[in-house]
């Protein structure tokens, strides 16, 4: 099976969305940032309406921040890095993949990943927790993304 694609910013931000903290961590720091904008509100109406209004600020700006720094990253990231810039072809096979970038050519064993994750629109096969190769579903068909099912859970099991 190949697979040819141009990656984007919006593969980037939906690996990121897929590989990141989990729902109750982001439950906490959405908790959190609630906390926050409250003592800000409680310091205005007690008389410490600059301090409140700095707290408020620090709150807003820590939300945008979550929101803005990793889109920044990956653009910058796909910027820079002259892999990410050209064409990437994956060929999968039942021995495992080869992977074609602008800059040069890699060859993995289906035992070099450690777990796959499928989410809406990408597939994620990981090495180790925190590195994995990122494939959309945007650039297959119907078919070859239930081929790609059948082929990840034939080669890669959970260790």
């Amino acid at each position: 099976m190949e697979i040819r694609f141009k990656l984007t910013e919006e593969d980037g931000l939906n690996a990121l969305r897929a590989s990141s903290m989990p729902s109750w961590m982001m439950f906490l720091f959405l908790l959190l940032l609630a906390l926050l904008f409250l003592v800000g509100v409680f310091l205005i109406d007690h008389d410490l309406a600059l301090a409140g209004w700095i707290w408020l600020a620090v709150s807003a700006g820590i939300g945008i921040a979550v929101y803005e720094v990793p889109r920044v990253r990956i653009r910058r990231s796909l910027t820079s890095n002259p892999s990410s810039q050209g064409e990437i072809v994956y060929v999968f096979d039942d021995s495992g993949s080869v992977v074609t970038f602008p800059t040069g050519e890699s060859r993995l064993n289906w035992n070099a990943y450690t777990k796959y994750k499928e989410t809406g629109t990408t597939f994620l096969l990981f090495f180790d927790r925190h590195r994995y190769a990122l494939i959309p579903k945007r650039v297959m068909s119907a078919e070859q993304i239930g081929e790609f099912r059948r082929l990840l859970r034939a080669n890669i099991t959970s260790r």
